[in-house]
């Protein structure tokens, strides 16, 4: 797989925690506001899918086993804290740390694909 691909899935897995850590933390101010339709569960598995499929295409084929761990336990933590949050209060805060942890992943897998890419070069 070119890096080209893999850095897409990067780039739409940032873009995706990113927006998904706005919309967390933003949710309470906009709801005291009366912009209630925010908090459609449509939004919350939208942002799930959208992070399995970036994470999915972003370690298809990736050669550092420690940032495909990253980014998969991440997922896995981000995916548990936001099933389960509205029984367990302390769970919106561990998923704005797996959102968090998800975007320094792909940022990771960006600068790794990058030196490999750099090192390919050099090789030819």
């Amino acid at each position: 797989m070119n890096n080209t691909k893999i850095n897409k899935a990067d780039l739409i897995g940032i873009l995706s925690s990113s927006i998904c850590l706005v919309h967390c933390v933003a949710t309470p101010l906009l709801i005291a506001f009366g912009a209630g339709f925010i908090t459609n569960p449509f939004f919350k598995y939208l942002f799930l899918i959208i992070s399995f499929v970036s994470i999915f295409k972003a370690t298809e084929n990736i050669t550092s086993k420690k940032i495909s761990l990253l980014l998969w336990i991440s997922f896995w933590g981000f995916l548990f804290s936001t099933l389960f949050q509205e029984e367990y209060a302390w769970l919106h805060y561990s998923g704005y740390l797996f959102a968090i942890l998800i975007i320094i992943g792909h940022i990771l897998n960006i600068k790794h694909c990058r030196e490999c890419s750099k090192l390919n070069e050099n090789e030819n």
